[in-house]
């Protein structure tokens, strides 16, 4: 398990384990009456150097019943560019836009990209998040898609979800 994804999961004390698939770390975690179940994984490379950046991770969330459901989220380990949006594709498909920030943590706006997004992993190699700090440093994230399908119904088994 690579440090940063230690680290991350370090975070959720009360998760148990699904199990590593590739480079993928599946996970569920119990929030009172709210069933969550995730996956997580640590980039393979990134580019861009950032002054005490923090853990760097993606993450897909369902939520047991279906109120979430293929929840794309990255960890940018630092507060993005307030006017720059951050920026996602698998391998070299075409840019889906993360609109949503809350700290160093971005979201795609619409579910149904998100599942469009979730898709494309399925069969891509490589997801790149292409990011900018608030004070004007590019970055870029690779993240290895081995494992991803196998970690997926993993987590859809665990939430109850087809």
């Amino acid at each position: 398990m690579g440090l940063g994804v230690a680290i991350l999961l370090g975070a959720s004390a009360r998760a148990e384990d699904l199990g590593i698939f590739g480079d993928w770390y599946a996970l569920t975690q119990d929030e009172g009456k709210t069933k969550l179940c995730y996956m997580i994984a640590a980039p393979t490379h990134s580019l861009g150097e950032v002054a005490n950046r923090g853990d760097i991770g993606l993450m897909i969330t369902h939520q047991a019943g279906g109120k979430i459901r293929d929840q794309v989220s990255v960890i940018l380990g630092f507060e993005p560019h307030k006017t720059k949006v951050t920026k996602v594709k698998v391998d070299k498909g075409s840019n889906v836009l993360m609109r949503l920030i809350d700290g160093d943590r971005v979201w795609i706006k619409e579910a149904n990209v998100d599942r469009q997004l979730v898709g494309k992993m399925k069969n891509g190699n490589n997801l790149i998040v292409t990011g900018m700090t608030a004070d004007g440093v590019a970055t870029q994230d690779t993240f290895s898609l081995s494992g991803f399908t196998k970690a997926y119904a993993a987590i859809g088994a665990a939430c109850g979800l087809k």
